[in-house]
């Protein structure tokens, strides 16, 4: 399993990085859309959809995207308001399931889910400093992900919501919290220009890098609720020793909106 997970990753991280950085926004655009199409595909498991319906609606979904993409209407506010929703639903479950474990719900969570967040990556991707936030985003993501790993290894006790993820502690939430802060402010004055003294801008700028790792768990929490209603481990077995592109992205999928949201506080002061 390690070995595929080695592999796998060397193979999928260069041409990640390299559409990351290096497409023309047109060719951005696209890519996203075929990323978020897959995940589409992946999230009509969830629910219950047969291959072709499931493959008709992962297209659907990424013409949704570029068509929202290309006329500019944002849904950054109703990604908020979704992933409120969303925190209801995860700290209630299984209680609630019966207002969302239809098939037709689901698949409405999941563009509720998919295409804010991938309309939002589009929009990062044409501002000037585009390189710098996605450096930004994808190490809070990361080093969370990671600390909270460790520091539920070496601390974890109390459960943080046993019914959706029974591998999560609070003390790895609030490990991987502090590490991923850390992780921005030193992004952000290694790369942004951050002034590396306590005041005003850094204290906001904790408090954003701070907001946007929570909402990065929440993301997380989600996916495996659905999961676990429909009873799989993994979305699918499309990357070899890591399941599926939902297993991958699913914090992106929450912090990613949220993190656009706050761009003023974020690149007030870290970027000169």
């Amino acid at each position: 399993m390690l070995k595929q997970r080695i592999i796998t990753a060397l193979l999928i991280a260069p041409l990640g990085i390299g559409c990351l950085f290096y497409l023309s926004d047109p060719g951005f655009s696209f890519f996203i859309a075929i990323v978020i199409g897959v995940c589409g595909w992946e999230w009509g498991n969830f629910a219950r959809l047969g291959f072709l319906s499931r493959t008709s609606y992962g297209v659907l979904t990424a013409l949704m995207l570029l068509l929202m993409t290309f006329t500019g209407l944002g849904l950054e506010f109703i990604a908020a308001l979704w992933w409120l929703v969303a925190l209801l639903l995860v700290v209630n479950y299984p209680r609630m399931t019966h207002l969302w474990n239809s098939s037709t719900a689901i698949m409405l969570c999941g563009w509720l889910v998919l295409i804010p967040c991938g309309e939002v990556l589009i929009a990062i991707k044409k501002l000037p400093e585009s390189d710098f936030l996605f450096v930004l985003l994808f190490f809070l993501i990361w080093s969370a992900d990671i600390g909270a790993y460790f520091c539920g290894r070496a601390w974890g006790k109390n459960k943080l919501l046993f019914a959706v993820s029974p591998g999560k502690s609070r003390e790895g939430l609030y490990g991987g919290a502090c590490v991923a802060v850390v992780i921005g402010l030193s992004t952000a004055i290694g790369l942004g220009g951050l002034t590396a003294t306590l005041g005003l801008p850094m204290v906001y700028f904790s408090f954003a890098c701070l907001s946007v790792v929570l909402v990065s768990v929440l993301g997380d929490l989600t996916v495996s609720m659905f999961k676990r209603e429909r009873g799989i481990k993994d979305s699918s077995q499309l990357l070899p020793g890591h399941g599926g592109f939902l297993d991958r992205l699913d914090s992106l999928f929450s912090a990613a909106p949220v993190f656009f949201l706050l761009l003023p506080v974020l690149m007030k002061g870290s970027v000169q």
